[in-house]
């Protein structure tokens, strides 16, 4: 299986992988964090009869950047739930090639407007400092969770903006080849799952 970054000069190619590292460790240490956390309030509130205080406070800055960045990754892997049935009814690998570039274009031009909101969210927030908006207990500014929607954001537009680059430099030719060894492979693990 050939990845995103594979169809990217060498030196990009590579820093793509190592985001990617980053962000996969940051989501599974978020991920494990939020188990041991309900974990905790569970021991807590009903073995020891206690309050873990103001969790939610600390886990929802984390819930923000864990979500914005697993879509990111998300965009990066190509897959984000789809309501797509369209592709199915295209057979010509051109018409297939040609349908991506303009959905991916849509996809980019559209991240790129949130990612202009998302700016101004930041600007807006930074603008109001010292008087940031904080959580009411442990005081962390919204400013944190809002940081995680942009980068989130950034990183969606810019793996939208890799995917186009790699779908017009493969053009629809090779394009066709990679859906037919694609197809191949589907074949080939189906008969090996039987």
């Amino acid at each position: 299986m050939t990845h995103l970054a594979d169809h990217l000069p060498p030196k990009v190619g590579a820093s793509v992988k190592s985001l990617l590292r980053i962000k996969s460790a940051f989501l599974i240490l978020s991920t494990f964090l939020l188990a041991l956390t309900f974990f905790l309030v569970v021991v807590f509130r009903y073995i020891l009869e206690s309050d873990l205080f103001a969790y939610e406070e600390w886990l929802l800055p984390m819930c923000f950047w864990l979500f914005f960045l697993g879509s990111a990754i998300g965009t990066y892997e190509d897959s984000q739930i789809k309501a797509d049935i369209l592709e199915e009814w295209f057979k010509d690998p051109r018409a297939i090639w040609l349908r991506r570039v303009i959905l991916t274009a849509i996809e980019l031009v559209i991240t790129l407007f949130l990612v202009y909101w998302g700016v101004l969210m930041l600007r807006d927030e930074i603008a109001a400092y010292p008087q940031w908006q904080t959580t009411i207990a442990l005081r962390i500014p919204f400013f944190v969770p809002r940081l995680g929607i942009f980068v989130g954001l950034v990183f969606m537009a810019f793996y939208s903006a890799l995917h186009l680059y790699v779908l017009l430099k493969l053009g629809a030719d090779a394009f066709a080849k990679q859906l037919a060894a694609a197809a191949d492979e589907r074949r080939i693990e189906r008969e090996a799952d039987q």
